[in-house]
């Protein structure tokens, strides 16, 4: 990265490229002080937090209090990472002679544009991370009417360091982002030569449900994860590819539970105004060809589309709309998924071996089975190609860079010498490099996968049919004797 002229950027940004050059977020125990004041701060002023969160997103008491929890425990997840004793052992390797292969470091400074979908825990979760790999931090927070981003800007830089920690109205320059990490969880737009961690919010989500699946358990998880938030997270199903052999119970079960999710008034939680798109899918849905709409109530609807053109196939809902559409088989349903390219997630629902099948056949950043996982409907999608981590939204290593100091010879840095130098003993080393490899000791036989033992099993039966005819001819002969 190129050095960042610090005079000419606004006094906030202009400290965070000090503290950044002086190294003040590289000690543990500076991290493990600033994860104590900012959950104190966010503790402190929770209740209103929460009403903030309420006013300006609709969401019931549950999902406020929800997100809020996440984000605390995001908190807690990164704080716990750190170790201060191991930190210092490793300081001391090279001084002792050892290798310190492990080394990792913050990459310096972190830029977050935080995601509109629940922006607390979405903001946190990145600054958690961040803290945690020892990064100088500045979020990007325009002056607006929303009251969480008024609680960013207000309590956030009362909680933490200002040689280390800045709030940005407006985005700096790309000479500036081009020497930070970018964590960018509104879109996957390129702002220049920048690394950046970005959350592909504008690919779909799709549901699985096989004639091998628990029905029931598949309606439960679907209809809470579409309708949940308002359905606004990007891992809420924009479509439910059903088995046309279970649609109709699976649309029984998915009334029952609508009815439950959305309350006695069939409301549940309300879209405020700010957030309603005139594009509306929900508004227009009856407009489509050949979708019936199956149950609706006031802000939401679930539908069932049977022709395989609709736009509706290829649309990311963002809205509480569940969208119905029937499959013949298995592959058709991989076939159809297929056809619209990488998917942010599936979540499929069948026997484990189908399941299988299917999860390794689809194009998906990842394939959640027989569940959904409720936490990740809060906050943005996971950065594109990057691990999962059951615990947080963004592992620590993600915002680290490898800095390994390396004191100890490798195997491979003598025999190379010995080569270099034609040293005798290089002719053993020389012989072996140069000798076949091992041989593949293959087991006999192999595995039998989901649809080795479909024919095996359709093999068995007629090959008992057959039996069975065989054995009634010869019976018979034997009676005309």
């Amino acid at each position: 990265m190129a050095t960042l002229n610090a005079e000419s950027l606004p006094p906030q940004l202009s400290a965070v490229v000090a503290g950044n050059i002086d190294g003040r977020a590289n000690n543990v125990r500076y991290r493990q002080r600033q994860f104590h004041s900012l959950q104190n701060t966010i503790l402190q002023h929770a209740d209103g937090l929460k009403s903030a969160i309420a006013q300006d997103s609709g969401h019931t008491t549950e999902e406020v209090e929800t997100e809020v929890c996440l984000a605390l425990g995001e908190i807690r997840s990164h704080y716990s990472s750190l170790d201060f004793e191991k930190s210092i052992e490793a300081e001391y390797h090279v001084a002792n002679g050892q290798d310190n292969l492990a080394q990792r470091r913050g990459v310096g400074i972190v830029y977050i544009i935080p995601s509109g979908h629940t922006v607390f825990f979405s903001t946190i979760a990145a600054v958690a991370a961040a803290l945690a790999a020892g990064n100088c931090i500045i979020i990007e927070v325009p002056q607006t009417t929303s009251r969480v981003t008024s609680f960013l800007r207000r309590f956030l830089p009362q909680a933490l360091d200002s040689d280390t920690f800045a709030i940005s109205e407006t985005r700096p320059g790309p000479e500036f982002l081009a020497n930070t990490l970018v964590i960018n969880q509104r879109s996957t737009e390129t702002l220049g030569p920048t690394l950046d961690l970005a959350s592909p919010n504008n690919l779909r989500t799709v549901g699985i449900v096989d004639r091998t699946a628990d029905v029931q358990a598949a309606a439960t998880d679907l209809v809470r994860a579409r309708f949940a938030f308002n359905g606004r997270s990007p891992y809420a199903p924009d479509v439910v590819l059903v088995n046309q052999f279970c649609m109709q119970p699976f649309i029984e079960l998915v009334i029952k539970h609508a009815a439950k999710h959305l309350g006695a008034n069939g409301r549940g939680s309300q879209e405020k105004t700010g957030h309603l798109k005139q594009d509306s899918v929900l508004n227009d849905v009856q407009s489509y060809k050949s979708v019936n709409t199956i149950i609706s109530g006031t802000g939401w609807s679930i539908a069932q589309v049977s022709e395989r053109s609709s736009p509706l196939l290829q649309a990311k809902v963002s809205e509480r709309l569940l969208l119905l559409h029937p499959v013949s088989s298995l592959d058709d349903a991989i076939n159809l998924c297929n056809l619209s390219g990488t998917h942010t997630a599936t979540y499929t629902f069948a026997s484990p071996a189908a399941a299988k099948y299917v999860s390794e056949s689809i194009d998906a950043h990842t394939a959640w089975i027989n569940h959904v996982p409720f936490e990740m409907l809060v906050g943005p999608a996971i950065p594109a190609n990057f691990p999962i981590n059951p615990s947080t939204r963004y592992t620590r290593e993600s915002f680290e860079v490898s800095r390994p100091q390396v004191v100890v010879k490798s195997a491979n840095t003598i025999l190379t010498m010995k080569v270099l130098d034609k040293e005798a003993s290089r002719l053993k080393y020389i012989q072996e490099v140069f000798s076949p490899l091992p041989a593949v000791r293959q087991r006999p036989g192999h595995s039998i996968g989901f649809f080795e033992q479909g024919i095996i099993t359709g093999g068995l039966l007629g090959l008992t049919s057959l039996i069975t005819f065989v054995s009634g001819v010869g019976y018979w002969m034997y009676r005309l004797r």
